[in-house]
């Protein structure tokens, strides 16, 4: 089976980072920086993280927490410990974590990433 990506449902922007090396804060502890991806910007479409369409890509996933399912080209430095922040068609900007990762068929063609937004 192969693997197909249609590149005008890719209509969302975001920024992609990784935790980075911690940072002194002064107090005698540390503060996790991030730093960008490379590629930095990712295009992708969002699905709402349903337990069905989490079950397509993540079965063994409890998705009581996740919001979205985000799906775009392949990405090879997307991780667990990925963050990424995108803002919406209404110009709110959001932050979310990434929960799994799943590269379609293991083709190198499609990421498809479990994300759970951070609620400030």
């Amino acid at each position: 089976m192969a693997v197909t990506l249609v590149l005008g449902d890719l209509r969302q922007v975001g920024t992609l980072s990784n935790p980075g090396a911690p940072a002194p804060d002064g107090d005698g502890g540390f503060t996790q920086t991030y730093a960008p991806l490379n590629p930095a910007e990712w295009r992708f479409a969002i699905e709402v993280a349903s337990v069905r369409a989490a079950e397509r890509h993540f079965a063994a996933t409890i998705t009581a927490h996740a919001s979205y399912i985000f799906t775009g080209r392949y990405h090879a430095g997307i991780t667990t410990q990925t963050r990424i922040v995108w803002t919406d068609r209404s110009g709110e900007v959001h932050t979310g974590n990434v929960l799994d990762v799943d590269d379609t068929e293991g083709a190198g063609v499609e990421t498809v990433a479990l994300v759970s937004e951070v609620v400030s």
